[in-house]
């Protein structure tokens, strides 16, 4: 987990790998506010083990599809 005020540095490669895969996840991604983008790479980044970055780029795709800019599940 992340300390208050870090946050990870670029785009986690699992998430950039499904990005480059998924066009139009990768272009709502686009035209995210920096703060957005950073708590997609955040959340996917901060996991420890590899397994849950995986799960977690995944689930990130599906909510990027569907346009939601934040990652409150409704």
């Amino acid at each position: 987990m992340l300390k208050k005020g870090e946050h990870i540095e670029g785009i986690p490669s699992e998430l950039q790998t499904l990005l480059d895969k998924d066009k139009q996840a990768q272009d709502f991604f686009d035209t995210l506010t920096k703060s957005c983008k950073k708590a997609y790479c955040d959340w996917v980044g901060s996991a420890k083990q590899e397994a849950t970055r995986q799960s977690r780029a995944g689930k990130a795709i599906l909510m990027l599809r569907n346009n939601q800019k934040t990652l409150k599940t409704v």
